[in-house]
């Protein structure tokens, strides 16, 4: 009887195909592991060695954030397809299930060892000691781990800060105390987030994943009337090493399920070890629409590194290693890349034709006058400006004489920080885009439709965007009234049909295989969100798998 496992698992890393060798090697049975679109466990067994295996793999194989889906089925042979070997290469990964199995049975020699061997997620450590210091470095003496970590959750709850070595690298804890602000929390009890942070289910499961990432929460209402955290998100992980973790069962005895950590502050205490551990990288995620946006990483391939120096413009160079991350080298794809920090382009991707091709890029004016001189030269234009000029002279003469040479990256975000300036949200060009901030603010679920028009063409590549019809529509609509925030909704929105249109056309002309997202501004989860929604054909959407949005 052979059970074959499939898997949907949206990585190119090797962890779910270690731990599926890992788990399988030790049942003794027959297996194969494959991988091509799906990674795919084939295992041999009678009825009973297989239910066995099953339970076994359901308990022991970790939770990820880019496991998506998987089947069981039983088949008649073991697939043709060559299996995918694991041999010799290193995974460094946190603590697995099998790893708190050990630390937590007050029987076995292991019980509360953070230095535990483990058989399923491969850690090994030879470290024999931690040592806990006070502020002049004289050793504190204690017998065992559990005594240890009970000492220490008992300082930070007299409010001490400690210095922990972790393998994430050193960090100082403290509690959590009214009027803190810009500070970055270590969950140590996922149970009770909700007491602190609006998070969904999907935030909640990332958390506490594998692969144990930092995730931007947002401070709930009720928590915020006890003015212990002054700050509207906040950068939130849980325990991903064992230190951690035991310290983290300590602190519960306290009623503390936050800590606060930096790397640089003063401390009172210090627990540490001697052997220098390999690094294990805390990434930084978002999570929309169930889709993992990875904004800073270093656990992927460095390959990935040599795709994106081949390219000058880093809107090619993200969308070719989003091509290479899928194999996507016979399919047509079209890139939308949008970014704070970088010019914008969209770029179409197609085995049909050599290369990318650009289908829109955007530029900067000289001045915001130049902008004005651009609308003058049409009579309807012309008209609406005289009249905008009338009713909103100071905002008017302020935008005309506003210096906008700060301004550097050929972008819809710079776009949106001159609009601010040409329709009064802000008198000059600031660091926050104010137009954003604003759309976010607003608490209406749509705005205004707002013109993001192309120069007309017969070509579908290298077309013109029209900046002065963007801002000839929204000082349109200033005129009649409509508030800022609402207003700014209104770019936001429209700037996600502006998108859906731009596809709906290329695919008239060149029928596509998929739609893929990269630079930073599609990490915000208010225009990713309005992106999603307004695509209303049945496209499939990609972002990078392991490569980080921005670079």
């Amino acid at each position: 009887m052979i059970l074959k496992f499939k898997f949907d698992y949206n990585s190119n890393n090797n962890t779910l195909i270690y731990f599926l060798h890992t788990i399988a090697k030790q049942s003794n049975l027959e297996y194969k592991v494959t991988k091509s679109n799906f990674i795919n466990l084939f295992i041999n067994g009678n009825e009973d060695e297989l239910t066995k295996f099953s339970t076994t793999l359901s308990s022991s194989l970790p939770m990820s954030i880019f496991f998506k889906d998987s089947t069981a089925e039983v088949v008649s042979q073991m697939s043709d397809e060559q299996s995918i070997g694991f041999d010799n290469e290193k995974i460094n990964l946190p603590f697995c299930s099998s790893c708190l199995e050990k630390v937590e049975d007050n029987t076995s020699k292991n019980f509360y060892n953070p230095f535990v061997s483990c058989d399923i997620c491969g850690t090994t450590c030879d470290v024999n000691e931690l040592s806990f210091l006070d502020f002049d470095k004289q050793q504190i003496h204690y017998e065992n781990y559990e005594e240890l970590f009970k000492k220490i959750a008992f300082l930070l709850n007299d409010e001490k800060s400690i210095k922990i070595k972790t393998r994430s690298g050193s960090f100082v804890f403290k509690k959590l105390m009214k009027t803190e602000e810009n500070v970055k929390l270590l969950c140590t009890n996922l149970a009770n987030i909700s007491k602190v942070f609006i998070a969904n289910k999907a935030e909640v499961v990332a958390l506490a994943s594998i692969e144990k990432p930092i995730i931007n929460l947002r401070v709930n209402e009720v928590f915020k009337l006890t003015n212990t955290l002054n700050q509207e998100y906040a950068n939130v992980r849980f325990v991903n090493d064992l230190i951690l973790y035991l310290l983290a069962k300590e602190l519960k005895n306290y009623d503390i399920d936050f800590l606060i950590y930096d790397e640089t502050s003063k401390f009172d205490y210090e627990l540490t070890y001697e052997k220098q551990l390999e690094a294990l990288d805390i990434m930084k995620i978002k999570i929309i629409d169930d889709k993992n946006i990875i904004l800073e990483s270093n656990s992927y391939n460095k390959v990935l590194d040599d795709i994106y120096s081949k390219f000058k413009e880093p809107s090619k160079s993200h969308f070719m290693v989003l091509l290479h991350e899928y194999n996507f080298y016979n399919k047509s794809i079209l890139n939308f890349y949008s970014s704070t920090k970088e010019d914008d382009n969209i770029a179409l991707y197609s085995k049909d034709i050599e290369g990318l091709l650009d289908i829109v890029s955007y530029k900067l004016p000289n001045s915001i006058e130049e902008i004005f001189e651009t609308l003058k030269k049409d009579e309807t234009a012309s008209k609406l400006l005289e009249n905008y000029k009338n009713k909103y002279s100071d905002i008017y003469e302020n935008a005309k004489n506003c210096d906008i040479s700060s301004l550097k990256t050929n972008s819809i975000y710079s776009y949106w920080k001159i609009i601010s300036v040409i329709l009064g949200f802000t008198s000059k060009i600031e660091e926050d885009n104010v137009l954003l901030n604003n759309a976010t603010a607003c608490v209406l679920d749509k705005g205004p439709r707002i013109d993001y028009k192309l120069k007309e063409s017969d070509k579908i590549f290298n077309k013109e965007f029209l900046l002065h019809k963007l801002i000839q529509s929204g000082m349109s609509f200033k005129l009649a009234g409509v508030d800022d925030k609402t207003l700014s909704l209104g770019y936001v929105e429209s700037f996600a049909h502006y998108i859906s249109t731009l596809i709906d056309d290329i695919h008239s002309e060149v029928k596509l295989d998929g739609i893929s997202f990269t630079g930073n501004l599609f990490s915000n989860e208010l225009i990713s969100k309005l992106v999603h929604k307004s695509i209303t054909k049945n496209f499939k959407i990609y972002y990078n798998k392991d490569f980080v949005i921005q670079k």
